[in-house]
């Protein structure tokens, strides 16, 4: 019988498999991570192959005690490998969507891009690659792409 370890690998295996097989689902990965842009690849695969809807995540240790808001009672974590130590271990993380508020909650910050904010990106990443401007963002990230 496997291990809960050796079913989370192979999960995540598969998700990065699936990922590879159309633009759709590749464009659906990247939509989803935006919001969760401070976790590493590996942990990104994850929270997508179990929570592909999470907007933000955190430990259960971090939305008590830095957000003031509590996992709500029978709500499943996000399974997480962390590789960190000798052993590979699993940590778990929930999703806003798990939490309940209490008084004095912190509401965290969901990261938005906003069409307004097109050209200063676009401007710093032509400072950045040394790039002549494009037409529009799309065009100019796949211009870097090709680099």
């Amino acid at each position: 019988m496997p291990s809960k370890l050796q079913i989370y690998r192979e999960m995540a295996d598969q998700t990065a498999a699936d990922l590879v097989q159309s633009h759709q689902n590749w464009t659906s990965f990247l939509q989803a991570m935006a919001k969760l842009y401070k976790y590493p690849y590996h942990e990104q695969l994850m929270i997508y192959a179990q929570r592909p809807n999470a907007t933000a995540c955190a430990s259960y240790e971090i939305w008590n005690n830095q957000m003031r808001r509590y996992v709500q009672r029978g709500r499943r974590g996000i399974a997480l490998i962390d590789t960190t130590g000798d052993n590979p271990e699993i940590k778990y993380v929930f999703d806003v969507s798990d939490t309940g508020v209490r008084p004095n909650s912190r509401t965290p910050y969901l990261f938005q891009f906003r069409p307004e904010h097109e050209q200063t990106v676009t401007d710093a990443l032509a400072d950045r690659f040394g790039i002549g401007p494009g037409n529009n963002l799309p065009d100019f990230i796949e211009e870097i792409a090709n680099w």
